[in-house]
């Protein structure tokens, strides 16, 4: 291991983001292609599934997923397109969010459910988040993580009166702290630790065979992954303590996004669509305060995909990124 510090611009502090270049304003034509395209799609949600970008007219639109798949692999490793209007309407969010997905990549599953839309939004209480809990479906601080796919994509249909609160993080710019303050710890999360696999429809809870390195040079800079919550479950769920060496990296890794300097915090307002590069940057969300209307009450909607020839690509193997299609896709716009 021969660690080495990263200048590009996927090593960014919170100092480099004042321009807000990495706000996409949509213009009033591509806007309408998007609605068009969306009230267009078939109101049985199955035959969503076989649709491709190319069953749209997006010429419009097409200039801009161009620059934000650029923005994710080459640049910074996030982006925001804004001023998409949704009024809350549920249905219509899924159609607008499936016509940007179809546009920006491969779409792949959630979880081992097949599910590609991903409705974020509190249906358990905050101490309900278990080892088999996923974090999103309750209200409670949610730490940084990556999640699947190359890019993890979250529109914003309705936000809360109170808290909710997106941060990012880079974490090549984690790497070069570390480097810099406690290079010792690189050696822990170069070789990387295990992973929790929470129980799902037909598959029982499981730890990984091998361990998940998080910084991953490459020949054109650095990728990386963690989840700390389920690196730490690998040995709550065992009831064994981490070793020492493995916490205070884990320990070191986490303060150093927490910093100032590092988090970038915001506030999705209804409309954003924030993209982020999972093998570049990290994402986390502060608890919140829900509308005790069920209508008016936060709503987001997740969705995981590649980015075809993508700089991901290379690292994994076909299965790993064919997502959990171990049932067959599907799309809910119930709640």
């Amino acid at each position: 291991m021969n660690p080495q510090l990263y200048s590009n611009d996927a090593a960014w502090t919170c100092a480099d983001l004042k321009d807000e270049r990495w706000i996409y304003e949509l213009e009033t034509e591509q806007l309408r292609e998007l609605y068009r395209a969306a009230k267009s799609l078939p109101d049985d949600e199955t035959a969503w599934l076989d649709l491709t970008s190319t069953d749209f007219d997006l010429a419009r639109l097409t200039p801009v997923f161009d620059r934000a798949n650029r923005e994710l692999e080459r640049g910074r490793g996030f982006c925001l397109l804004r001023g998409i209007e949704l009024r809350g309407d549920r249905d219509f969010a899924y159609r607008v969010n499936w016509v940007l997905a179809l546009g920006l990549g491969n779409v792949i599953a959630q979880n081992a459910n097949g599910e590609v839309i991903g409705a974020v939004e509190a249906v358990v209480q905050a101490t309900d988040n278990g080892a088999n809990t996923r974090g999103y479906v309750s209200n409670a601080e949610l730490r940084f993580h990556c999640d699947g796919g190359d890019v993890a994509s979250l529109l914003c249909v309705r936000q809360a009166p109170e808290g909710g609160m997106s941060a990012l993080v880079s974490m090549i710019s984690i790497h070069n702290t570390m480097l810099k303050e406690c290079p010792h710890h690189l050696e822990v999360l170069y070789q990387g630790l295990k992973i929790f696999m929470r129980a799902e429809k037909g598959l029982d809870s499981a730890i990984s065979e091998k361990p998940l390195p998080i910084f991953m040079p490459q020949d054109d800079g650095l990728l990386a992954f963690i989840n700390l919550r389920l690196m730490e479950l690998v040995y709550e769920s065992q009831n064994e303590n981490m070793p020492a060496d493995k916490r205070a990296a884990l320990d070191a890794f986490e303060e150093i996004a927490e910093r100032p300097e590092h988090k970038f915090s915001f506030k999705l307002e209804p409309g954003d669509l924030l993209l982020t590069h999972n093998f570049t940057c990290m994402h986390k969300r502060s608890s919140f305060v829900d509308d005790p209307d069920p209508d008016k009450s936060r709503l987001m909607l997740r969705l995981w995909y590649n980015i075809p020839g993508g700089r991901v690509e290379r690292i994994q193997a076909p299965d790993k990124r064919a997502g959990y299609f171990t049932q067959a896709p599907y799309v809910i716009k119930s709640s």
